[in-house]
């Protein structure tokens, strides 16, 4: 009795810990894109998937809905570039694209204008335009309808010409336009900028100024003027090239990566904004490994994670591995054979804060009521020593225990099928912790002990 009451207050003190863990786990979908930098990511809601444009100076287009890259070949796609931005409007499903370094050895940026509305690009011909920009800020404001373009700078070459100038673009005008504030953030570069939902206003955090520092400011821009947030509490360190990301079911931004532009290191941390202060999502349980700059990210409006591809690593090499934000689940290990197989192990519903979460153990014996999960802290070290532990000492040979044990839930069986429910606590400080689960089952005729077990998993609590 006391161990086990030892064991429940060691559980409650891992989820009322004060610092959230980083939910960043790693996807395995097939078929993806060659390895690159500087690709760009949007969601595409009515066709439930995450579309990913351009990187290592190509006109690729590619898709990802469930768990598979799809390349999309349209007959009209934005010629091949760099440094270009885009954003999405959400809800009517359309992307623009402006702006970017031409390959082939331009220097100067690009002038274009381009519209994805969900099933092909369409060339837009204003009569006003910011004047070609790589490197700059970009939003869509989805209370007043328009994109927002901020800094960035004309020519690749010209150190001196970052830019501070506000545009925006209005579908229903067809054109852009320049917005004079009277107090605009000063002249930068790869800035992260975003629409926070909120606030209701577009927000930009830090960037490169004419000095080669990088900046730790935020502001926002309501349409008529640049406003300087406060700092209240910690910031996220300067950077350039991070990603700002909305996540509208939250009303907050989450703010990724970037560079150190002084030392160039790859900067590997999480922060969100509540729209009066950021909280950073520590990377104790890992990040994004290894570290990478010049990813692309963007928001899965219907799964409520975000989704991260690619990047160059600190050795400048390319990634083509794909990463989500959020509620996870990550197997891991292999399982032993009962009567009935190796018992399976799967989720149901991710551990999502206020919600139910489920996991289902196969492979259960007939006529065997239950199972049980075994729910660790630790997938290193249990009671017995270091982890993982073949199992044969105990009676179970060509079975390995991945977790620590900590509490053995139970799992009603009906049909060959045992399930776990548990009710996740809606409390902000429980996001990102992480268990470490195994599936046991009884069978009689499977070992001297009479147990079978499944393969382990990493479940991470997520929004």
């Amino acid at each position: 009795m006391r161990r086990k009451s030892a064991i429940r207050l060691g559980l409650a003190a891992a989820l009322t810990c004060p610092a959230a863990l980083a939910q960043w786990g790693p996807m395995q979908p097939s078929n993806p894109p060659s390895p690159r930098d500087n690709a760009l990511l949007a969601f595409d809601l009515f066709h439930n998937r995450t579309l990913l444009v351009g990187g290592n100076s190509t006109d690729e287009l590619w898709s990802l809905a469930g768990n598979s890259w799809t390349q999309l070949t349209p007959a009209v796609r934005p010629p091949a570039r760099r440094f270009a931005r885009l954003a999405a409007d959400v809800l009517s499903g359309r992307i623009l694209l402006y702006g970017g370094q031409g390959v082939g050895g331009a220097t100067t940026a690009l002038d274009d204008t381009w519209l994805w509305n969900g099933s092909q690009w369409q060339l837009l011909t204003p009569t006003a335009s910011p004047g070609g920009l790589m490197w700059h800020g970009m939003a869509y404001d989805s209370q007043r309808l328009v994109w927002v373009v901020f800094g960035g700078r004309r020519n690749i070459f010209s150190p001196n010409e970052y830019l501070n100038e506000t545009w925006e673009f209005s579908l229903l005008a067809g054109n852009w336009s320049q917005t004079l504030t009277a107090s605009p953030p000063p002249a930068l570069h790869r800035p992260a900028m975003c629409f926070h939902p909120g606030l209701g206003r577009t927000m930009l955090f830090g960037g490169e100024d004419l000095t080669g520092q990088g900046t730790d400011e935020s502001w926002t821009f309501d349409g008529v003027n640049w406003t300087q947030l406060p700092a209240a509490g910690p910031t996220p360190p300067p950077r350039a090239g991070g990603h700002l990301v909305p996540i509208l079911t939250r009303g907050i931004v989450v703010l990724v990566g970037g560079r150190d532009p002084q030392t160039q290191v790859i900067l590997n941390d999480t922060w969100e904004h509540d729209g009066s202060q950021w909280r950073e999502i520590t990377n104790a349980y890992g990040g994004m490994y290894p570290p990478r700059a010049e990813s692309a990210v963007t928001h899965d409006f219907v799964r409520d994670r975000l989704i991260s591809f690619g990047g160059r690593i600190a050795n400048n090499g390319l990634r083509n591995d794909t990463w989500e934000y959020g509620a996870h689940w990550q197997p891991f290990g292999i399982g032993c054979a009962g009567t009935a197989g190796v018992p399976t192990f799967a989720p149901g519903q991710l551990p999502q804060l206020g919600g139910v979460a489920t996991v289902d153990i196969g492979n259960v014996p007939p006529g065997i009521p239950f199972a049980f999960v075994a729910v660790g802290l630790s997938r290193t070290q249990w009671l017995f020593g270091n982890l993982p532990m073949p199992l044969t000492g105990f009676g179970m040979p060509g079975c390995r225990s991945y977790t620590s044990a900590d509490l053995l839930a139970y799992a009603p069986a009906s049909n060959g099928i045992a399930t776990w429910s548990w009710n996740v606590p809606n409390l902000p400080t429980v996001v990102g912790t992480p268990f470490y689960l195994q599936g046991v089952t009884f069978d009689p005729g499977a070992n001297q002990l009479g147990l079978a077990v499944s393969p382990a998993a990493t479940m991470v609590i997520g929004w």
